[in-house]
Order: structure tokens, then sequence, then C-alpha cells
């Protein structure tokens, strides 16, 4: 489409349209069939009322300038911010900045938004068409009569400081970098290109909220008019909120009930279109005077879509794995079903607690629960340290071994005493042994060239080097490992080296939920053979909540003279346990696991199995496994592993590794 620079000028010059996006929408807008939605064809703002009061915030005659709609997934985040560009392009164009938090969303919000362009007339008439010789419509940049829409990533601060906009959608901002690029608050960025529009500038953030103290939507959200969806009973009429725990099963289970909380009557999934039919809000506070903010949850999703005892069944499975010790399926349920942000347990947990459910049963043995080992290395200035964890059904977990090697990391008997330890076989109480099923060794000390060396020529035994990443929302284990060079006097060694990445404040946070654990599948059990200092490495740490770029953050901390390196040995330790795939293990296969260590088929989780009670293998240059490293000496009763396998030679010795671009 060429632009007629006349037709240009007329409608720039003409009066904006003040009809309301609400109204808008239900007279032009249209859910494209091929935009893969489940109902498609002309919008109906009856079909998810309460979008109406986000919808006349965002239209030009309310005098907020900042809208923010904490929602569950699916709840009107997305198509409110849809019908307010199209209604903006149609009425009173101007320059509109569409943020996402990563490419890939930014590429879909894209396509989404050019078929919907498609779809109506009256937008697509103004909006210049793709491959224009004339204009511009791009994957990024969408040009129409009065202005443009930019599609922008929020990972680069230039993307946020390139152009004016009078109007900016930052969608899904709790999944953005709370500073970006190390230049400040993404918020605040965002409406920086605002700065030439105060008059009619309105700014719209749709996103689920995540952490505490950490999410950038709750925190709009309180700085609003903070209101609630409201629903009606269709028997006293009351309007309230929807409580996710008021809701009740079935006789049968197939279903499930709502009580009204004034009359307590019950309401069942097909009475939805009535009680949300006014799609009303509470009245809010008054909040900063220039923020109007809704909250609404998944409890609100429309008949036909995720049903209550959808809900209901999401949530039981949730608090199984919270009662396993993992929080990441609660934290999704809360945040994108219940549109609330999920509080971590941020108090310190006391040496003293674990110590008291120490069991009395020997080092250096697996006990019946104990399925697969994995091990992790932590490496200091003048010793190696590592931790064995025996892991079972539904990770429920044993420390099995702790040893001190005594050494430089610099010295190669240092590794190959590691070596032979890592090739211990322990005995199990049914009488087999289990060998170390996979090893990380932690290269972010002093020693990671050594830790490269070593690691090099150890994938058949997967044993990895690892690298901690302590950043927030870091997976416990990255997808794959990153390949390291190996140099020597100006050559490389083939293959190089793989490195690991481990989410430290995501393993510390799932570990802290597993100490609570006192039985069945999370729980972690403890020797009585392990020292006190061992319980107070394992609680060093704890959460705290600080101020930066003008926002709290919840990080993890400890006293600068407190040690804690055995708590980053469990931290390792769980992410072997991912990379073996254990954590994705179902009954049907854990129970294939345990058939085949214990063949006269007697249950290994059997509350009347007897407790292993063997002595150790005696033993190679270690420290005493049972006391703190302050207490240790160098002289000491050495250990054997339990394999006639000679240590693997050191092949290449002295290479310097370096990152392979």
């Amino acid at each position: 489409m060429t632009l007629d620079p006349l037709t240009t000028l007329a409608d720039s010059l003409a009066p904006d349209p003040d009809l309301p996006v609400d109204v808008w929408a239900d007279t032009y807008q249209v859910i494209p069939k091929d935009s893969g939605a489940n109902e498609y064809g002309k919008f109906r703002t009856s079909r998810t009322p309460h979008a109406r009061g986000v919808m006349q915030a965002l239209s030009d005659h309310h005098p907020c300038k900042r809208v923010v709609l904490m929602g569950a997934s699916q709840m009107l985040k997305t198509q409110t911010g849809l019908n307010w560009l199209m209604a903006s392009i149609h009425q009173s164009p101007a320059n509109f900045l569409w943020i996402l938090p990563t490419g890939k969303l930014a590429k879909r919000a894209s396509t989404r938004i050019a078929k919907n362009i498609a779809a109506v007339p009256e937008v697509a008439e103004r909006v210049a068409p793709p491959r224009s010789r004339d204009s511009v419509n791009t994957l990024d940049t969408k040009e129409y009569i009065g202005g443009s829409l930019f599609i922008v990533t929020a990972g680069a601060a230039a993307n946020l400081s390139e152009v004016p906009a009078r109007r900016v959608l930052f969608d899904e901002v709790d999944r953005a970098e709370l500073n970006v690029n190390g230049e400040g608050d993404p918020v605040a960025l965002a409406e920086a290109r605002q700065t030439t529009f105060e008059r009619n500038r309105k700014s719209y953030f749709p996103s689920s909220p995540t952490i505490k103290d950490e999410s950038i939507v709750e925190r709009l959200y309180l700085r609003g008019t903070q209101r609630h969806a409201l629903a009606e009973c269709l028997h006293c009429g009351e309007l309230q909120p929807l409580d996710f725990d008021r809701l009740i099963m079935t006789d049968d289970g197939q279903g499930a009930l709502y009580p009204c909380m004034h009359c307590g009557a019950v309401h069942t999934e097909s009475d939805k279109p009535r009680m949300f039919a006014k799609g009303a809000w509470s009245d809010g506070v008054g909040g900063d005077g220039e923020t109007e903010s809704f909250t609404i949850s998944g409890m609100f999703l429309p008949y036909g879509w995720l049903p209550w005892i959808a809900l209901k069944r999401e949530y039981e499975k949730a608090k199984a794995k919270l009662d396993e010790g993992s929080e990441e399926a609660m934290i999704a349920f809360y945040n994108t079903r219940l549109a609330k942000s999920w509080e971590r347990q941020k108090e310190q947990t006391k040496a003293e607690e674990l110590m008291a459910r120490a069991e009395p049963y020997k080092l250096g043995t697996c006990q019946p629960g104990v399925i697969k080992l994995t091990a992790s290395v932590d490496t200091q200035a003048d010793r190696l340290e590592m931790l064995v964890i025996g892991w079972g059904r539904g990770l429920e977990a044993w420390v099995v071994d702790y040893q001190v090697i005594r050494g430089d990391p610099a010295d190669q008997q240092t590794w190959d005493s590691l070596d032979a330890l890592l090739q211990t076989r322990y005995p199990h109480a049914y009488g087999q042994t289990l060998p170390i099923a996979a090893a990380f060794v932690d290269s972010g000390g002093n020693a990671t060239q050594e830790v490269y060396n070593y690691t090099r020529t150890k994938r058949h035994r997967h044993i990895y080097a690892i690298k901690g990443a302590s950043r927030p929302g870091r997976p416990i284990l990255s997808s794959k490992p990153s390949k390291v060079e190996v140099r020597w006097n100006g050559r490389v060694a083939p293959h190089g080296a793989d490195l690991w990445f481990v989410g430290t404040d995501t393993a510390k946070d799932y570990l802290a939920n597993r100490w609570r654990a006192k039985s069945g599948p999370g729980q972690i059990h403890f020797s009585s053979q392990l020292s006190d200092d061992f319980y107070h490495q394992i609680t060093a740490e704890y959460r705290v909540t600080v101020w930066r770029h003008g926002h709290r953050i919840s990080r993890w901390e400890k006293k600068q003279a407190d040690r804690n390196e055995v708590l980053d040995l469990f931290v390792y330790n769980t992410a072997a346990a991912q990379y073996l795939g254990l954590h994705k293990l179902t009954d049907a296969h854990w129970d294939k696991l345990a058939g085949a260590l214990n063949p006269n088929q007697i249950s290994l989780f059997s509350t009347d199995a007897a407790v292993l009670a063997i002595d150790p293998p005696a033993q190679i240059q270690t420290t005493s496994l049972h006391q703190p490293v302050s207490d240790q000496t160098p002289k000491t009763p050495t250990r054997q592993p339990l394999t006639s396998k000679k240590p693997q030679a050191q092949t290449d010795e002295g290479w310097n590794f370096e990152r392979r671009n």
C-alpha cells in the first residue's frame, strides 16, 4: 500500500475518535480462525465480561496513565492488548511499543498481530502491506497511518530507548530481566519512551506474577487501585471474589462446586455465564492516582474452558510434589492459575533440627531404599571434598558418604586419590554393591584448569565439570553442556571438555523445602556418624530480601566466616540426579530399578527391612568422614575402593583450558 500524503495529512489532522476500547472491540474486532484460538470469529466481550473494565481503563477517555492486569494464564491479558492496539490504529493512531521478555515470544506476538490486522478490514486498510516498497511491515515494525508499531524484546536496553511512543504494552513483564543490561528497571526504561506524551500517554502491563518481593507485576499492582474480579451469587445476589480454597468436590469426584460465602448455596460449572455476566470488580483503593490495577484468577475462566475440577486436580498434583520437597509445580499453580505470587520459605533451617533427625546407619553403606548413587566434588585450596548421595523413589535421599581428600588440587596425586574414590562400589543392604552413576566436579574455585583436565577424559563414566550460576530463575541443570577448549603450546586438543551449568539459587530453594520433609518421598536422611559441622554447613545460608534498582529482590546469603561447602555439594548432587533423569522417573521405572537391585523381590521400601550395619571398608588417603575439616590432620587412616580396577591414567597432563567461542 502506498500512503497518500494528502490522505495521511487529513487523517492526522482529524480529531481522534473517542470510542471506548470495549465498544470498539464489540463492533469491529475479529479473532482470526488461523490464530489457533479455540473460539474464533466475531469478538464478544460478553464471553469474558471482566475484560470490559480493563479495556475501559485503556481507552483514551479514561484519565489513568497505567493499567496493570495481574492475571492467570489465558485470562484477558493478551487479547485485551490486541483489542487496544487495533482500536488505537483505527481511531487515534500514534507510535505503539509492544515489549516481550524473549525473542521467541516476540516472533509469536508479531505473527498473531499480523493475522489480527488482516482479519479486521478497518485496520488492515490503514497498515502498510507486507513487503511494501513505500512503507514498512516487517516482523518487528509495522507502519500505519499516523504512527508505527514496534515489537521488541526486553533483553536489550537499546530496544527500550530508541523511539518515542505514546502507548506501551509490556507483555509478561515478570519474565523480563530485573535490570536490563545494568541500565535499570525495565518498567522505567519502557515508560521513559513516553516522555513527550505526558498528556495522553498510556501503558499496559499484563502478566502472571512470580515470586513475592521479586514480582514486577505485583509491585505495579500494589501501586494502583488493586481491584479484584467479582462473581454474583445466583441465589442471594451478593457480589464476591472467588476463593479457590472454597471449592468442594461433588460426591462422585467428577466435578467441583462453589458455595456462596454469604448464603452458602452452591454453584455448578454451568452457572459461570450468569455468575460472571456483570463483569464486576471491587471498588479497590486510591493508589498512586495514575495506575488502574486489576487481578483475576483462573476461577473466572469462562464456561467451556478449564473447569473448576481441573484446577482442583492440578492443585492436588502440585501439593503432592510440594510434600515431596519440590515447590516448582505449586509455584506454577499459584502464578498461572491463582494469579498470586509465591512466598518462598525464608526462615533459615536450624542445624539442630536436622541433627535431631539423624539415623543410626553407617556411612559408606546403602540403605534399603537407595537405588542410584551420585557424587559431587568441591575444590578448595588445600583439599577436595566429596559427598555421595543415594537416591530412591520420589527422590528420597540418603547421605551415603562424605570424604575430605587432603592435598593441593595442582598435585596430580590429589586427583588420583579422588579418582579411586569415585570408582568405589558401595555395599547395599540386599547384598549387592552400587557404583557411582554420575559425578559433578565444581570448576568455580581456584582449580578450574585442573578440574577441566581431570573431567575431560571421564565422560564415559559420567564425570563432568560444572559451574554454578546464581541468577534467579535458572534451571537446576542447563539443557546441555557447553564446550571448553584445551590449549597447550598453541595446540588445541580435540573434543575439549564438557561444562554443565547449575542454577544454584533454584537448587537451594528446592533443598530448603526438602529439609522440612520428615518422611517418604522428598525426605533426606542423615547418618548419626556425621559431625555437627556437616549440619552447620548445610544450613549456613539463608534467604534475604534486598533493594536493587528501586525494587526488592530475594537472594541467598551467608555470614562471611561461615563455611557452606556441604550445601554446595548437595546442590551439585541434586543437579547430578537431574542429569540422570531421576526426577522424571515414574513409579513403573522405580519398580523396575528396584526389582533389578533386589533379585529376591523383597520390597526395597518395606518398613521391615533391616538397617545395614556393616562397617564401611577400610582404606585411600582421605581424612575421616565424620569430623569437621578443621579437626583433621593429614595423617589419617586410608581407605580402598571396592574395585580392583586401577585408576585411569590421566592424559595430556598440564593442558590449559579455555571456553570455546
